[in-house]
C-alpha cells in the first residue's frame, strides 16, 4: 500500500525546516570546534551529558528552520494579484486621525 503524495505545500515547509536543522548541525559543529569561552567544554562536561547540547541544536534548529521557511516564502516568485491594484508597490497614504473630547 503506497501513501499518498504529501501536498505540495507541507513538502515546501517541511524542506525548508530540514534545511534550518542542517544548519543547525554545522552551527553546533562550529561551536565545538571554535569553543569561544569553554562553551563546547561545559557542554562536554554537563551533568546530563546530551541533554544540554541536544536541547541547543533543537532550539537553534527551530529557530532556524522558521527563518528558512520565513525567507523562502518571502523569495517565492508568484504572479501579480487578480485585484484591481495590480501586483506592484501600493502606495502608502496616511490614515486619517479622529480627535475625540477628552474628559
Amino acid at each position: 500500500m503506497a501513501l499518498p503524495p504529501l501536498p505540495k505545500a507541507v513538502a515546501f515547509l517541511m524542506r525548508h525546516a530540514a534545511i534550518g536543522f542542517g544548519l543547525a548541525t554545522l552551527l553546533m559543529l562550529a561551536l565545538f570546534r571554535a569553543n569561544p569561552g569553554g562553551v563546547a567544554d561545559v557542554l562536554r562536561h554537563a551533568p546530563g551529558h546530551p541533554w544540554p547540547a541536544l536541547l541547543l541544536w533543537f532550539f537553534c534548529g527551530l529557530t532556524l528552520g522558521a527563518v528558512q521557511i520565513a525567507v523562502a516564502v518571502m523569495l517565492q516568485d508568484r504572479p501579480p494579484d487578480d485585484d484591481d491594484h495590480g501586483g506592484g508597490p501600493r502606495e502608502l497614504l496616511p490614515a486619517p486621525v479622529v480627535m475625540g473630547r477628552g474628559g
